[in-house]
């Protein structure tokens, strides 16, 4: 039921933010970002701490400038990392969330930061009850070289995201080092 919910919210969101009137020299300008890098976390129901294990996840997402220096983002997230303490001793699983994403980018010279709200299922290794959908929030900054319509830096993320199951009302926190490419389309 919530991701009907999300999926009747999310869509007329998107359709909304593409269609916003904009100013200046920033009309019309559609970008799609890649990033990727390495995530270290915590998932409450593994009763470990912040782990450094890290491991390898990505992001896609599609923006519109709104301003020149504001922006608009939905897009898909897939934050993973490691356990090997608490519950995890001995099995040693990787939790993975996937998320859809939707939030706003403020961007200024080589600088930018960007907040959002996610949806989706966090999962601890391939075993266990199935997941249910939930909400979490994200923060990220980084710095961006501009190549032309190409842009490309490193950037941090955090991210707090539901790890409810059937059973239990558990979350996780992530926290990431990527790198970005970014292409922009007038």
């Amino acid at each position: 039921m919530n991701g009907a919910r999300f999926r009747a919210a999310f869509v007329p969101a998107l359709i909304m933010a593409a269609g916003m009137p904009i100013a200046g020299r920033a009309a019309a300008q559609m970008s799609v970002d890649v990033r990727s890098g390495l995530t270290v976390g915590n998932h409450t129901a593994t009763a470990a701490g912040l782990e450094w294990a890290p491991a390898l996840s990505y992001e896609i997402r599609i923006a519109r400038r709104l301003h020149p220096q504001v922006a608009v983002a939905a897009g898909y997230v897939r934050t993973s990392f490691g356990c090997r303490e608490g519950f995890c001793r001995g099995r040693e699983p990787t939790v993975t969330g996937n998320h859809a994403v939707l939030g706003a980018e403020l961007s200024r010279g080589w600088l930018w930061g960007r907040v959002g709200v996610l949806y989706g299922t966090m999962r601890v290794g391939t075993e266990g009850e199935t997941p249910r959908a939930g909400p979490g929030v994200e923060a990220g900054a980084g710095l961006r070289l501009r190549l032309g319509r190409l842009h490309v830096g490193p950037g941090l993320s955090w991210r707090r995201m539901s790890a409810d199951t059937p059973s239990s009302s558990d979350h996780a926190v992530a926290l990431g080092f990527d790198l970005g490419v970014a292409v922009e389309f007038d």
